[in-house]
């Protein structure tokens, strides 16, 4: 028993800390390495857990200015993210099919591995989406799907910028903060102007834009995968977010079917 323990342990410190990319190591928030695992293990006690019944007997709080604010800096701060990290693929003519990461120290390596870090943090910064709904005794709107993507983003960005942040993983992040930036902007509308967005037609479509970035993350991972390509990174990089997406795509696909799949028969 000693021996797997230490076998565990010994594994465990390789990868979490001999493997990691040193340039982020002092970085907030990235060490120690359990960290993003205990924090997403609290944000799931409260959401699921303690919240729901420490709200049992309370009225509901009234967050919408503080909600307001929070959607809108969302949707600014996604939208220089995005414009960032686009401008940069651009100057580098990062491949489609195959972009290596960029471990040096120079201009262009360091402004990849910031972003994908600030990524990270944002992922941290969206759990304030579940603890909201919490808060407000939504708790219906607290669902699998929900939980998990949230929880999910967040602990795949961590390990990414940790061992290959950037290369052909930065791909995720850019169509990720253009979806988010279009669905944020969906929720401060709803928050101060709530007719626009009451039983609106088009809000089916923020869900359609979701899904068409599940399903080009896919094949932009599967390439290559498929082709045999080598991209500097193991093909466990490649795979793990090739099947998350998948997952991703199978679990909004079907979530856009229950809620919207009955809309047009209804309706005629």
């Amino acid at each position: 028993m000693a021996l797997v323990l230490k076998s565990l342990y010994d594994g465990w410190n390789r990868n979490f800390h001999e493997n990691q990319d040193l340039r982020s190591a002092d970085y907030f928030l990235m060490n120690p390495p359990w960290f993003p695992f205990v924090l997403v293990a609290g944000y799931l006690y409260f959401v699921l857990d303690f919240g729901p019944k420490f709200m049992a007997n309370r009225k509901p709080f009234n967050l919408k200015k503080l909600i307001l604010v929070y959607n809108v800096v969302q949707v600014l701060i996604n939208l220089v993210m995005f414009v960032l990290a686009f401008r940069l693929l651009v100057k580098i003519r990062a491949s489609l099919t195959c972009q290596p990461v960029n471990y040096s120290t120079d201009p262009d390596g360091m402004m990849e591995l910031n972003l994908v870090y600030s990524y990270y943090l944002l992922k941290v910064s969206d759990l304030a989406d579940t603890v909201f709904f919490v808060l407000r005794k939504k708790q219906s709107h607290v669902s699998f799907l929900h939980v998990y993507h949230h929880s999910g983003v967040l602990l795949g960005a961590y390990v990414y910028v940790r061992f290959v942040p950037g290369g052909h993983g930065a791909m995720l992040g850019i169509w990720n903060t253009a979806i988010h930036a279009v669905m944020y902007l969906y929720f401060a509308l709803t928050i101060q102007w709530p007719e626009l967005t009451r039983g609106a037609h088009w809000k089916r479509y923020i869900t359609v834009l979701q899904m068409v970035q599940f399903g080009y993350l896919t094949v932009h991972f599967g390439i290559p995968i498929v082709l045999g390509y080598e991209c500097g990174i193991g093909k466990f990089w490649l795979w793990l977010p090739m099947i998350q997406n998948v997952f991703m795509l199978v679990l909004f696909g079907d979530f856009y079917r229950r809620t919207y799949g009955g809309t047009r028969k209804k309706v005629e």
